[in-house]
Order: structure tokens, then C-alpha cells, then sequence
């Protein structure tokens, strides 16, 4: 696997990781309905299992040299 293309799929990680974040910081706010901030944290958590795809992916990568 390139260098580059191994580096892409790490940003883009990092990058679902962060909206993920983001998005469980606006489940948590009181501007949002009971119904709102569960379907959030949903979101926040299929980002979380997809960083941890990623991140799984990435490991192969790195596993494959």
C-alpha cells in the first residue's frame, strides 16, 4: 500500500472521528429535543464504529508493509 494512500484513510479516520465528537458535544446540548440528541448520539456512534473500521483497515495496511 502507498505511503499516500495509507495517509488518506488515516486523515479521513481522524477526520469521522471528529464529527463523531462533534456531533455527541450537540446530543449533549440543551438546544436540541430528547428526540434530536438520540438520533445524534446514533450518528456519533456509526461514526465511531466506522473510525474503528478504519483504524482496523489501517492496521492491515500497516501489517501488509
Amino acid at each position: 500500500m502507498r505511503v499516500e494512500t495509507t495517509e488518506q484513510v488515516r486523515r479521513l479516520k481522524n477526520t469521522v472521528m471528529g464529527a463523531g465528537h462533534r456531533l455527541s458535544l450537540l446530543a449533549a446540548s440543551d438546544e436540541v429535543s430528547a428526540a434530536q440528541a438520540r438520533t445524534l448520539s446514533e450518528l456519533a456512534a456509526e461514526l465511531a464504529r466506522t473510525a474503528q473500521r478504519l483504524e482496523r483497515l489501517l492496521s492491515g495496511f500497516e501489517a501488509e508493509g
